[in-house]
């Protein structure tokens, strides 16, 4: 009988990832396509062969699992031996890596904006974090650590000194540089966006246009491209590819969020000079240049430069000056660019000391509770994160709906009920009387949507839209509730993390690891959210649908959620057929965001904070902050205590 129930769930498994998602895959794309209208380059063949290579790429590497590996490409019923070798020796991922390549092959090859633009890269998105939250886990369940020391063809090299062959520097350099040539040749065929704003400025203005110093700034293609081969170490050279990946993430993020280009100049003479300044134009886009990935480029190829022939460090360094300062001598780029470029690189050099600068800073609030004894009324500080979250959305929400601000307080009050509600059933006890629940607040605020949806002129798309907006800000100051209270807290790592010393935290109370380093979900929920509101309020400048706003939210908080939670160490999270409770929410909030996107609405209305909002927002604040920061600790009723004495 039990072998008969495993054999079902294999075949339940084959049919949700070799049917069911390939079919919901296809209903997205066909269903957005009206709505993400951008232009899709016009290489129908060149979208086959991609489909074909990805296809070619999924069925060697499930040859390999059956032949070498013992099992099926389940990862839920994994293989009985690891395989590394085949496909597998190409790249960790084959199956993964050839279904991302079939997918945009396929929305290639079919000219779907759609499927491209949307689905394609979203599907990567969420395969990561699917590999992140749950494969990760099982694989280091059934084979150790063999998974994270496989080595494959285009792995990063180890950390260490050793001498790397040039096949592998060749290798590396080819896939930095294709990633990076691949993602910029999209923002250039995408153009000029609509909400574009330029950033020249009367300082450009009064720049020389230098003709000859085109020849620095072509320098840099032959100086940055040849670079890996010039590595010989393996940790410069995977220094140099970390950088590198690191440096286009956030790059490639502000180009989404932040709509600037360059108003190109006119180029007066005909010279030899001029000529080759007009061909690059021909080939590049004013859009992709704040920050400038030319200048990212000459600072990280001067610094690597310096480590191989360091007694040339003043010619690398005069080098990428030079190249800096012909980007604003051919009119390429304005000082915005070369100024946010120059920052960019800085954080990524520093990114390491930045991130542990605020690891300590999430440390201290994590240790910093406090609280105010009012007879037997108890005030504690944390309820004032708690507060500042919830005032930022409710003013989102103000600036969104200035002519209902009684659907905002609506709104608001439904939010927390729903929260309070949700954390009784799911993991209230005699000492969480009065948790909160993200997702239940997510129901009462869909709930409180659709009825005043139904009783007013107010559309029910419009109220959820506002309100996917406003959840970001309200989760990223939440958690830092969160950390003072000690809940939604990680699981010990030997990775850099935070430790929780007060005794009147949960990790202290109830998980019983005080002074022990554990992962800083609190801290990677905050990062999160404050990477999806920019790209959620862009999506609202552009004037997308709020059901395709409403949608994103879900899709991007539901991937996020998926990947915290299973670095999360709450002894009272519940689990279902071999997950926590809370990635099946999260699996639910993917699909339903799916759901969302392909459904058509307005846009959200243009915004404006209305008259009194701060009376409203004050009133809003000192609210919240009693009800996620005052109880009575001596009571035993329920709602009474925010957590035992």
């Amino acid at each position: 009988m039990a072998k008969i129930s495993v054999t079902l769930q294999k075949i339940v498994y084959a049919l949700v990832f070799c049917l069911l998602l390939p079919l919901l895959l296809q209903y997205w794309a066909r269903h957005t396509s009206e709505v993400v209208r951008l232009p899709v380059p016009p290489y129908p063949l060149a979208g086959a062969l991609l489909a074909a290579a990805g296809l070619s790429l999924i069925l060697w590497a499930m040859h390999n699992l059956w032949y070498r590996g013992g099992g099926l490409p389940m990862n839920a019923f994994p293989p009985q031996h690891f395989v590394a070798s085949g496909a597998y020796h190409l790249c960790r991922h084959p199956i993964y890596t050839g279904a991302v390549m079939l997918c945009t092959g396929t929305a290639l090859y079919a000219q779907s904006p759609g499927g491209l633009w949307l689905v394609s890269p979203l599907f990567a998105l969420l395969i990561v974090a699917y590999v992140a939250g749950f494969e990760r886990e099982v694989m280091a369940k059934q084979f150790g650590a063999r998974p994270m020391l496989h080595y494959s063809l285009f792995s990063l090299p180890p950390d260490n000194g050793h001498e790397v062959a040039f096949s592998r520097r060749l290798l590396l350099g080819l896939k930095v540089w294709l990633v990076w040539l691949l993602l910029y040749e999209a923002f250039v065929w995408l153009g000029v966006p609509s909400d574009t704003w330029y950033s020249n400025g009367a300082w450009d203005a009064a720049v020389p246009l230098w003709g000859f110093s085109v020849v620095f700034y072509v320098l840099l293609y032959p100086w940055a491209g040849l670079l890996p081969l010039w590595l010989r170490q393996n940790r410069q050279l995977r220094g140099f590819a970390l950088d590198a990946f690191w440096g286009m993430a956030l790059i490639f993020y502000c180009y989404l969020i932040i709509p600037a280009a360059v108003r190109y100049s006119r180029l007066p003479e005909n010279t030899l000079w001029l000529q080759w300044i007009a061909l690059g134009r021909e080939y590049d886009s004013a859009a992709a240049a704040l920050p400038s990935f030319h200048v990212f480029w000459a600072l990280l190829a001067a610094r690597y430069s310096c480590l191989c022939c360091p007694q040339w460090r003043m010619v690398w360094a005069l080098l990428a000056t030079l190249v800096i300062v012909s980007c604003l001598t051919t009119h390429n780029h304005t000082l915005a660019d070369v100024l946010a470029g120059m920052a960019a690189y800085w954080a990524i050099r520093h990114r390491q000391p930045i991130y542990h600068a605020l690891l300590r800073a999430a440390e201290y609030i994590a240790n910093s509770w406090h609280e105010w004894r009012f007879g037997r009324l108890r005030l504690i500080n944390h309820g004032f994160y708690a507060a500042l979250g919830g005032v930022s959305g409710f003013l989102v929400l103000a600036y969104l709906l200035p002519q209902y601000l009684w659907a905002v307080w609506l709104l608001g009050v439904a939010g927390f009920i729903g929260a309070g509600l949700w954390a009784q059933w799911v993991e209230g006890s005699s000492a969480l009387l009065r948790p909160f629940g993200y997702y239940g607040s997510v129901f009462g605020i869909v709930l409180a949507g659709c009825l005043i949806a139904a009783g007013s002129d107010l559309g029910g798309w419009t109220l959820l839209g506002a309100a996917a907006l406003a959840a970001c800000p309200i989760q990223l100051f939440g958690r830092c509730r969160c950390l003072i209270q000690g809940c939604c807290h990680g699981i010990p790592t030997d990775m850099p993390g935070i430790r929780f010393f007060h005794d009147k935290s949960r990790v202290c109370k109830l998980a019983g690891w005080q002074g022990k380093n554990l992962h800083p979900t609190q801290f990677y929920s905050i990062a999160a959210n404050f990477l999806s509101f920019f790209l959620l309020w862009r999506l609202y400048r552009l004037q997308m649908p709020a059901s395709f706003i409403a949608g994103m939210y879900l899709i991007l908080s539901g991937a996020f959620r998926f990947v915290e939670e299973s670095l999360r160490g709450e002894p009272q999270t519940p689990y279902f057929l071999g997950m926590r409770v809370y990635q099946w929410l999260a699996l639910a909030s993917v699909l339903a965001g799916i759901l969302f996107t392909c459904l058509p609405s307005a846009p959200l209305f243009s915004g404006s904070l209305p008259a009194g909002w701060l009376l409203h927002a004050i009133a809003y604040f000192v609210l919240i902050w009693c009800v996620y920061g005052l109880d009575y600790p001596n009571s035993t009723l329920r709602f009474s205590r925010l957590t035992q004495e």
